[in-house]
């Protein structure tokens, strides 16, 4: 049974995520999150494709995933 991290320990995973995260995974996530942008939105916004919006979205959600599990993603 996995124990559960306190609430600084996980909003300090979560910051040190977002500050290691790539740029326009970053500037996706941030236009989506922040400002309650949709994809077309965002897509117009960077110059970039949809698809490419979708991807970068992805690699931004999987980034911090990765990076905010127990064991550092392992």
């Amino acid at each position: 049974m996995t124990q559960e991290r306190p609430l600084a320990e996980q909003l300090r995973r979560l910051r040190d995520a977002l500050d290691t995260m790539d740029p326009l995974p970053r500037a996706v996530f941030d236009l989506h999150r922040y400002r309650d942008l949709d994809f077309l939105q965002i897509a117009d916004e960077l110059g970039i494709s949809v698809t490419e919006v979708e991807r970068q979205f992805a690699a931004a959600m999987f980034h911090l995933l990765r990076s905010t599990h127990e064991n550092g993603g392992h």
